[in-house]
């Protein structure tokens, strides 16, 4: 790809696929609230609120990646904030592939990478999930990725743009995300919180070979359709907890956090740290995909410095 289109660029993933986009000598856009210059890249305006995109930010481009949502975490789900959450992935998508059939003269996009999640697969306990495991439909997590992954349908119906979607597991990242939440109480020297049993399989990624994933995506013409996007070795929950410890020298000691605190304390948010997802990652590897980091522990040491 020579020029790629980003949305949701401010976040976790998009700032650091930016700069590994522009490293390998891509150029990079942006489309923000907030339009705006900055170093190498230029950021467009959209809005949906007022359903307005500046067509400019598509010129030349020829390849996207769909980042933008309200984060799962930052907020207790209230009614309010689950309508936020879904809308802000599909209609958001709605808004981005209803601008690709409108642009004056057509485009060149060739290559559309979706972000999705491994919550698609609800709470499956251990048993190894493909992207042909199917859904499930009562579970929120479940159904929103379900909707995310809907809003990309339109582009069934332009077969000149290769789709790619990847259902993203949990981040990996010195710099936000979930690893400095659960890695805290270690560092301040307390022992971790393994969450309910500690028995649920949690499918991580480092943050770097995410990215590389969605570079991949959008250079292999062979990639086309679902991929799980997590490292090949996931562990329990009470696992990596204990493998932060280790990873930052600390005594490997974890203490329950009862599920009915949780609930408690979360609500239904609590769903993020009790579900288990025991995803396989060999669609990407079989594509070619080498993994830099897919062992747990490396992958901490690497981004503890270590």
């Amino acid at each position: 790809m020579n020029k790629v289109l980003i949305t949701g660029a401010s976040g976790l993933i998009g700032s650091r696929l930016t700069e590994m986009l522009i490293e390998q000598g891509a150029e990079v856009v942006h489309l923000s609230r907030y339009p705006k210059k900055k170093g190498k890249v230029t950021a467009y305006g959209w809005s949906l609120t007022d359903g307005y995109i500046d067509l400019n930010a598509f010129d030349g481009v020829d390849g996207i990646v769909h980042l933008a949502g309200a984060g799962i975490a930052d907020h207790r789900w209230t009614a309010d904030y689950k309508r936020q959450i879904v809308d802000s992935r599909t209609k958001s998508a709605a808004l981005l592939i209803d601008a690709l059939q409108k642009i004056p003269g057509g485009h060149g996009v060739k290559c559309f990478v979706g972000a999705s999640a491994v919550g698609y697969y609800g709470n499956r306990g251990d048993e190894l999930l493909t992207e042909d495991s199917g859904a499930q439909p009562d579970d929120f997590l479940s159904q929103t990725t379900q909707l995310w992954e809907q809003s990309y349908l339109p582009l069934n119906a332009m077969p000149y743009i290769r789709k790619v979607v990847l259902r993203i597991g949990i981040v990996l990242s010195a710099k936000g995300g979930a690893l400095p939440k659960t890695d805290l109480p270690i560092r301040m020297g307390a022992p971790g919180a393994f969450f309910g049993s500690g028995k649920q399989f949690y499918p991580w990624i480092h943050i770097d070979d995410l990215c590389r994933l969605f570079i991949t995506a959008l250079s292999n013409e062979a990639m086309s359709g679902v991929y799980n996007a997590v490292a090949p070795k996931p562990v329990t929950n009470e696992v990596f907890t204990k493998t932060i410890a280790q990873a930052l020298g600390r005594w490997q000691i974890a203490l329950p956090a009862p599920e009915f605190a949780l609930r408690l304390l979360m609500g239904q948010m609590a769903d993020i740290v009790l579900h288990s997802a025991n995803v396989s990652a060999q669609k990407a590897e079989a594509a070619g995909f080498k993994f830099l980091y897919p062992n747990l522990l490396d992958a901490l040491k690497q981004l503890y410095g270590r």
